[in-house]
């Protein structure tokens, strides 16, 4: 069976856009491919048996990642909530590897980490780094109402820092805070170690939100949300540039 890619479609599309696609026979689309059309709410057909030929194949389940996957249904059209699908929002559903509820299970796991990394700081006595990652978490849960209510998200402010102050700071540490870019190393602790695995799993939040929000090279649905990730990120960076500066000590 012949798969059709994404590159494919991409020229296709250049050469004049679609609302529809047929799959030739015997064909199949990439994952990549799929999620061209679904991004574009482009249906797709499939060409059907010849009259007197063998039966229509009954139709597979969707693909990870492919455009059935990230189809949208009207809570009126199943009847029912099947185990595999949830709700996106209070009238439509969708499968539960959707790239919207994917995202919001990120979400979810990274508010796991920052609670227990707040637990754990704050427990050994860095009393202001935990406060300062109480706001990371506040901000994230903002993030997620923002996502689920499809509302516009406030920007980032971290003690009086502008979403722009903050992009700022974590490109010139050393004019801010006397410290040079860091490269993490495990000589720096395992509370700098604890620190970066956020600001990663912050990065790869990022990503996930690019598969739910991405449309073309050019637009993205919610570019409030990834320039918050963005910067939720530096301001992570931040706190681990004031660790080795000294700022964050204990009983502090």
């Amino acid at each position: 069976m012949r798969a059709i890619t994404e590159t494919e479609l991409r020229d296709e599309y250049k050469k004049g856009e679609f609302t529809s696609y047929t799959l030739p026979e015997g064909c199949r689309l990439t994952p990549a491919a799929a999620q061209f059309l679904s991004e574009r709410r482009i249906s797709v057909h499939t060409v059907s048996a010849p009259a007197g030929g063998s039966k229509e194949p009954r139709k597979p389940l969707p693909e990870a990642g492919s455009q059935e996957r990230a189809k949208t249904y009207s809570v009126g059209e199943i009847k029912g909530k099947p185990e595999h699908m949830t709700h996106l929002n209070g009238t439509t559903l969708v499968y539960k590897n959707h790239p919207r509820i994917k995202f919001r299970g990120r979400l979810d796991t990274f508010e796991a980490l920052l609670i227990s990394a707040i637990v754990d700081i704050e427990g050994i006595g860095y009393q202001e780094l935990g406060r300062d990652l109480r706001e990371v978490l506040d901000y994230v849960r903002q993030i997620l109402r923002a996502e689920v209510k499809e509302e516009p998200l406030t920007p980032i402010s971290f003690h009086g820092w502008s979403a722009e102050e903050i992009r700022d700071r974590s490109h010139y540490p050393q004019k801010y805070f006397g410290v040079n870019h860091l490269l993490p190393n495990p000589g720096q602790g395992g509370l700098m170690a604890r620190l970066n695995y956020l600001r990663t799993q912050v990065r790869e939040l990022e990503l996930a939100a690019m598969d739910a929000f991405s449309v073309t090279p050019e637009k993205v649905d919610r570019e409030d949300i990834i320039q918050g990730l963005n910067r939720l990120s530096s301001l992570v960076y931040i706190m681990m540039v004031q660790l080795i500066s000294g700022h964050y000590r204990v009983g502090c």
